[in-house]
């Protein structure tokens, strides 16, 4: 009688730690008040095509920040380009967008995700850093600096 109980306390205790570590792993991290962020944007050239301040609210995703002030190209399931953006990946420790291109009123930068892609980095210890999650997750706040650059996949290799 007590080894049932052991093994159904064990059991709850397991389960309950499997669907905790669920969730935080799929946690959206969302503004939680209004504020403004910086959003540099470069070009495949190496040039600024986009540097200024631009306003969230309460309740925004990175990809929502961005889809409200830019018309925006993502990936559907196979990668290809869909304006809508539509699709969203889902896995164990991802949900969200694949973004494969922005475009403002004076600029555009496309990606093709075989040959090209667009990094994101967020500013923080006096440098940018590679940020850790995807368009749809990237954590920010008031005041935060992110730069999102053209980046070709063989880039760095010699």
């Amino acid at each position: 009688m007590k080894s049932t109980i052991l093994k159904i306390v064990v059991s709850i205790i397991v389960v309950s730690i499997a669907a905790i570590l669920t969730y935080q792993l799929r946690e959206s991290n969302l503004a939680s008040t209004d504020g403004s962020i910086q959003i540099t944007i470069v070009d495949d050239l190496g040039n600024i095509v986009f540097d200024e301040n631009v306003t969230y609210m309460k309740d925004d995703s990175f990809f929502d920040v961005l889809n409200r002030k830019f018309d925006l190209t993502c990936a559907t399931s196979s990668y290809s380009a869909d304006d809508s953006c539509a699709y969203d990946f889902s896995g164990f420790a991802y949900q969200g967008k694949v973004l494969l291109g922005i475009k403002g009123d004076d600029f555009t930068v496309q990606t093709d995700w075989s040959y090209s892609f667009l990094k994101f980095e967020t500013y923080g210890e006096d440098d940018y850093h590679l940020a850790t999650q995807g368009v749809s997750n990237i954590e920010f706040s008031n005041h935060d600096k992110i730069r999102i650059s053209y980046a070709s996949v063989l880039e760095g290799l010699s």
